[in-house]
């Protein structure tokens, strides 16, 4: 075959090489676009979409019909919508994650997984077996196979518009947590995977016997027990979460019976972008970040396997083989709770775009997929208030954001956003760190405690506290770290945030220091600071013993590990000697 032959094969049936079908490069979109192209125009016509803002599944049609697949008249379905993305893994293609496809391209939810799903779901092995099937001892002992009665058709999409959203498929993975917090010169890359964004599906099952409708209720009530622990892969960074598709087109969560904790919120900052320079607010966000402070919290109380073998335990992850986690999250938000938005500067003159989120309610929810102690449950609850109080979630989350605590920064046009903001809302204010007194002792003793239950749950895993990682870049041991603080008067009584771009006293500066890090420059990489800077809302008890927010007062949090260079010790000695900063918790000199 000629070339010019070669490139007239859709990259989907082309070898995963060089030159030939390989998208498996997040350094250029284009393959995994015609891919994605090539592929929706070998499926049935899709209805062009009527009004953006309205969601599909909701919109008046236009266009011409599709085809999908149907079930026949003896099969029971019932429907279910994806919240945001769908993974299911075909194997087909080496590097490349993609989705099952059948006929015409559709992609589509195999009945054999969706069989193994059920099953784990049974209540009881009597159950299994008359459902699915199994093995079964006779009465003279010997084994033999039964069929179940019933059958799984899988899933198939209600339509097009559920799921063939062009620019939603292309999707990216970045793991970053070697670099992030172990070691800066970690080597870390994005990787595209194919996704369904937010899909319809539709699931059939059928029975080799007359069922009345109460055991069908029950069958039901089995399947989707079954799909609370989420759906296809990664469901523990938030994909694969399903809720029930009524008839009304109304939907119902159906994970409720396995929230470990939800917390609603609110946040803005810079939102991802696809390899598309779309923007998109992906949840998988919490899960980094959390995992990424489980994993700093063990790395101080203990050695480096066991941190990352209980941090697997949690959040699952590929080490030595693969584990799945025992906590899930999952993310839900009204479309009008949501607003994505850009943010334009202009580096010598050449207008730039970043992508930006402002969400006013959210709810965030920790999943069981897997059994949680009490230690452990315990612990999550520590750890997702310790992630809000000295940092925030996504892009750019070490910093405030810019926008809200150093508007003066954008008044040139010609600065990139910077930071983040999250606050728990007043329907979870069980989650607030309160602060009542003017030296901050609260904030020293919810750290402490923080790392309490980390130990608690440690030594309930059968391990003792002993040592810590000493060669990591952010561990949270008390020789390894500093925080400290102060409050707050208003919005723009932060103390520091000039000082990430000027002079913090006389010609001192930490400005592109190894504290700060630094974007990249001539003769060197970019490189993560090492330093965190929260604005935390402040809360405090009232004289009736009502919690409250003070409306305009913040505590302002630095975070430090601290490296051997002379601009951090300077730094360090301003805070304790000519700063409004006091020392809450670490900084303790090795013996």
């Amino acid at each position: 075959m000629s070339s010019e032959e070669a490139k007239r094969v859709p990259l989907m049936f082309q070898a995963q090489i060089p030159e030939r079908g390989k998208i498996q490069y997040a350094g250029n979109v284009e393959p995994a676009s015609n891919w994605i192209d090539q592929w929706l125009d070998g499926c049935p016509p899709a209805p062009k979409a009527a009004d953006d803002k309205i969601p599909l599944w909701k919109q008046k049609r236009v266009g011409p019909k599709v085809k999908l697949p149907e079930f026949g008249a003896h099969v029971q379905t019932q429907a279910y919508q994806i919240r945001w993305r769908l993974i299911t893994n075909s194997g087909q293609d080496e590097d490349v994650i993609r989705p099952v496809i059948g006929a015409k391209g559709l992609p589509f939810f195999p009945g054999s997984s969706m069989k193994g799903a059920f099953n784990r779901a049974c209540r009881t092995d009597a159950e299994g077996l008359r459902y699915c099937g199994g093995e079964e001892k006779t009465d003279q002992g010997e084994t033999k196979t039964v069929p179940g009665i019933l059958r799984f058709h899988g899933g198939y999409p209600i339509d097009m518009a559920s799921w063939a959203k062009r620019d939603r498929l292309v999707d990216v993975v970045h793991g970053q947590q070697p670099y992030q917090v172990m070691d800066n010169r970690a080597s870390h890359t994005a990787n595209v995977q194919i996704s369904l964004y937010q899909p319809r599906f539709k699931f059939g099952i059928s029975s080799t016997e007359q069922l009345s409708q109460e055991e069908w209720q029950k069958i039901w009530s089995i399947w989707e027990n079954a799909i609370a622990f989420g759906l296809g892969s990664r469901v523990s960074a938030g994909y694969g979460y399903v809720d029930k598709v009524n008839p009304d087109d109304s939907i119902t969560p159906i994970n409720a019976e396995r929230t470990i904790l939800s917390a609603y919120l609110s946040g803005q900052g810079l939102t991802a972008q696809l390899l598309n320079k779309k923007g998109e607010f992906r949840p998988n966000m919490f899960k980094a970040v959390l995992r990424g402070h489980t994993l700093r919290l063990l790395a101080g109380i203990t050695n480096q396997t066991v941190a990352q073998t209980l941090t697997q335990t949690i959040w699952g992850g590929i080490n030595q083989e693969a584990t799945v986690g025992k906590v899930g999250i999952a993310f839900t938000a009204d479309e009008d709770e949501l607003q994505l938005g850009e943010h334009t500067y202009r580096p010598k003159s050449r207008p730039f775009s970043m992508p930006t989120y402002n969400l006013e309610v959210g709810k965030l929810e920790l999943l069981r997929v897997g059994d949680i102690s009490k230690d452990q449950k315990k612990f999550l609850g520590y750890l997702l208030r310790f992630s809000m109080l000295l940092g925030g979630f996504g892009k750019s989350w070490r910093r405030v954001h810019h926008k809200l605590f150093y508007p003066n920064y954008f008044q040139r046009g010609d600065k990139p956003m910077i930071g983040c903001h999250w606050e728990f809302l007043p329907e979870s204010e069980k989650l607030w760190v309160i602060n009542n007194a003017s030296s901050l002792s609260t904030i020293a003793l919810f750290l402490q405690k923080t790392q309490e239950t980390a130990i608690a749950w440690l030594q309930s895993e059968g391990y003792q506290p002993n040592g810590y990682v000493q060669d990591w870049r952010e561990t949270w041991h008390p020789q390894k770290v500093q925080v400290w603080g102060h409050i707050a008067q208003d919005k723009r009584d932060s103390q520091a945030v000039e000082w990430f771009h000027g002079n913090y006293f006389a010609q001192q500066s930490i400005k592109n220091s190894e504290l700060t890090g630094w974007a990249a420059k001539r003769g060197f990489d970019s490189q993560v600071g090492r330093i965190w800077h929260r604005m935390y809302p402040r809360y405090v008890k009232n004289k009736s013993g009502k919690l409250i927010r003070l409306r305009d007062e913040y505590i302002e949090l630095l975070t430090i590990f601290p490296d051997d260079s002379e601009d951090t010790k300077q730094f360090l000695d301003f805070l304790a000697s000519k700063s409004k900063f006091n020392l809450l918790w670490g900084g303790q000199s090795e013996l």
